[in-house]
């Protein structure tokens, strides 16, 4: 979506945001209390201190380094404390902070992380370090999606967050087990939708094979909760 066009539905997105025309009890409390929560968390403070560091470090290799947004981290912690996601699969991390925002939720939760340039963002060690113990990485998407689907059970649903893919073997792998969540049960959660075109086609893929479940999006991020007993329902934010 364009900027332009971003600016044309603002302001029904906006209305949106904070719960006008969401009839849906499980939207209704998804856009209230998660998505456009503004009450502070017990992690606020800790992912504010460690997206500090990350920054402060990363400037010593590259003048503007790209790093998540302290907003899109808190985000992204509230998303994973509301479904508590057991087993995590992550595509794509560079800094490791969203994976820190997500593995700050529970400690009992596990992670599949596949990143094949972790070596080329040092400081991501240093990130992982206190979670190595519950995050398992992979630079072979494969092995990394494999490993992940084993280890769910009948009683644990997929939780997948996709945030960097630069490889068309990965985009399909990815493609493949985003089919089976979208048509069985699990979220997804899509990061830089309006940066990078193979993350804004695994979208439309993703809206195309959905016979059921309901997603969210402010056409940067993408949140898609596939399950049989919610209707297929879309809808276009402002968080």
């Amino acid at each position: 979506m364009g900027r332009l066009k971003r600016y044309r539905t603002a302001w029904r997105r906006h209305r949106r945001s904070r719960g006008f025309g969401v009839h849906s009890p499980f939207a209704y409390g998804f856009v209230t209390t998660v998505l456009s929560e503004r009450l502070p968390y017990y992690a606020y403070e800790e992912l504010e201190v460690l997206r500090r560091a990350i920054v402060t470090s990363a400037r010593s290799r590259w003048p503007h380094p790209r790093v998540m947004s302290l907003k899109n981290a808190k985000m992204l912690f509230r998303i994973v404390n509301f479904f508590n996601p057991r087993c995590l699969l992550q595509v794509g991390s560079h800094y490791g902070f969203s994976t820190a925002s997500m593995m700050a939720v529970s400690s009992m939760s596990r992670l599949w992380l596949y990143e094949p340039q972790l070596d080329k963002f040092p400081i991501s060690a240093e990130v992982l370090r206190p979670y190595l113990d519950r995050v398992a990485c992979y630079d072979d998407v494969t092995k990394a999606l494999d490993n992940y689907v084993r280890a769910l059970s009948d009683d644990v649903d997929p939780f997948v967050l996709v945030t960097d893919i630069a490889d068309p073997n990965v985009e399909r792998a990815v493609r493949d087990l985003l089919t089976t969540i979208m048509t069985g049960r699990g979220v997804v959660v899509l990061r830089n939708l309006s940066r990078s075109p193979a993350i804004k086609r695994l979208w439309s893929h993703c809206l195309q094979v959905a016979p059921y479940g309901q997603t969210f999006t402010n056409e940067r991020l993408a949140v898609l909760v596939a399950n049989p007993k919610l209707p297929l329902q879309h809808f276009s934010l402002w968080f």
